[in-house]
């Protein structure tokens, strides 16, 4: 487990500095301008018995998200702040699994709110967490 989410830093340091040499080299409307920087805020996200979670806020500033499944069971995601369910989500990883969500992915970025859940029917433990982690335009 801890390998994988290793691994999974190491292609997201990769892809920052790709993502900054790209900046460097030209003028993206999206990057603001006047000394802004890159930031961060990881959080860890655990289990609320069968309800779901918030896992990130609205971000007009969101450059990209990644979210890491370290529980033993299938964690639902969803590009909404109001619904989510078995039948209704975006994506959904299995135990060990992380989703990277960046514009060089994506091609444009979500920067609405997300909610996670657990699938109970998956073998997820009361002790399930994800580790989320955004990267944002700070000033």
């Amino acid at each position: 487990m801890w390998n994988a989410l290793i691994t999974s830093l190491c292609d997201l340091t990769q892809k920052l500095d790709s993502l900054l040499l790209e900046l460097r080299g030209q003028n993206i409307s999206s990057a603001p301008q006047g000394g802004k920087r890159i930031g961060t805020a990881i959080s860890p996200v655990l289990k609320q018995g069968t309800n779901p979670v918030k896992l990130v806020n609205g971000n007009p500033m969101r450059l990209g998200v990644i979210i890491h499944n370290s529980s033993d069971g299938e964690f639902m995601i969803a590009l909404d702040t109001s619904r989510i369910d078995d039948r209704h989500y975006t994506f959904k990883l299995k135990p060990g699994e992380t989703l990277h969500m960046d514009e060089r992915q994506f091609k444009e970025l979500y920067k609405g709110g997300m909610m996670g859940l657990w699938d109970e029917n998956s073998g997820a433990l009361e002790t399930s967490k994800a580790l989320v982690t955004e990267i944002f335009w700070s000033a």
